[in-house]
């Protein structure tokens, strides 16, 4: 069994907004993603892993809306196997004391950030009491600093390389780049080089083989493959699709003649408790 999907979501269609919704049928042709409640993903995530992160999402700027407490309702219910991924507005003057109360009174193991979905610019300064706290708790923060197909999220905040300024500043604080900042792969590996406490997963793209197999060989390529994690994206992706995307991209590399992805690296990842890496456990 893989021992961790650190990336998984739950919530239901109330929590989004109907324009974000119109935005995802645009892109996408449909909306079933869009409903995914405790129950579904206790049948199709956590019985397929050791254990799972599950996130709060309070992405009010992009029309997502996932409380702490409704994630936090599931994951009391089954403490050796879900861990909850806390979410604040950081535009919220408030976001600091919300989130000391979901880490110390709710039992939250991480903060859910994103520049885009929640119309922030995350290298700005005046964030930092936020970080600092995060470091205080002892905490991840896990980022959104990746594409987006919502209209109204600023991409020029999704770009990975604005977590290197927060790095910088705050080089004890472990960051999580989620979707190793596709499609600016190259950007977050060097972030995830240069910085001790900075890592990334593998989750959600990996129906976009090509670009899913340019960030794998990246990081192997610069020596960092023992930090990128597993994650599905649930419900976006399903474990076992996200497992055979890893296997796809290395049959993918083996019959095109380019450089390889082995299955070692594969079991390795799968095999990776990620959530002592990233100080969850």
């Amino acid at each position: 069994m893989i021992k961790v999907d650190i990336h998984s979501h739950i919530y239901e269609r109330r929590h989004w907004a109907d324009r974000t919704v119109a935005e995802i049928v645009s892109s996408y042709g449909k909306a079933d993603n869009c409903h995914c409640p405790p129950e579904q993903h206790w049948e199709q995530v956590a019985q397929r892993v050791e254990r799972a992160a599950v996130f709060a999402m309070m992405m009010n700027a992009a029309g997502l809306v996932v409380p702490n407490d409704y994630v936090h309702e599931y994951v009391r219910q089954h403490p050796d196997k879900l861990v909850g991924v806390a979410s604040v507005d950081p535009n919220d003057p408030g976001c600091i004391e919300q989130l000391e109360h979901a880490v110390r009174n709710l039992g939250f193991r991480a903060l859910k950030l994103s520049g885009a979905y929640q119309a922030f610019n995350p290298a700005d300064p005046r964030h930092d009491p936020l970080y600092r706290k995060a470091q205080e708790l002892d905490i991840p923060v896990f980022w959104h600093q990746a594409t987006t197909p919502f209209a109204i999220s600023p991409l020029r905040w999704s770009k990975p390389i604005l977590l290197d300024e927060v790095a910088q500043r705050f080089p004890k604080l472990r960051q999580m780049i989620c979707h190793i900042g596709h499609p600016w792969h190259a950007d977050a590996v060097m972030i995830v080089r240069k910085h001790k406490n900075v890592y990334a997963d593998m989750s959600g793209f990996g129906f976009r083989r090509l670009r899913f197999y340019e960030a794998l060989a990246t990081a192997i390529e610069y020596d960092v493959g023992d930090k990128i994690l597993f994650g599905s994206d649930y419900p976006y992706a399903g474990v076992e699709d996200s497992v055979r995307y890893l296997y796809d991209a290395s049959k993918m590399a083996a019959a095109a003649g380019l450089p390889p992805i082995s299955e070692a690296f594969i079991e390795e990842m799968l095999e990776r408790d990620s959530l002592k890496v990233l100080g969850m456990a």
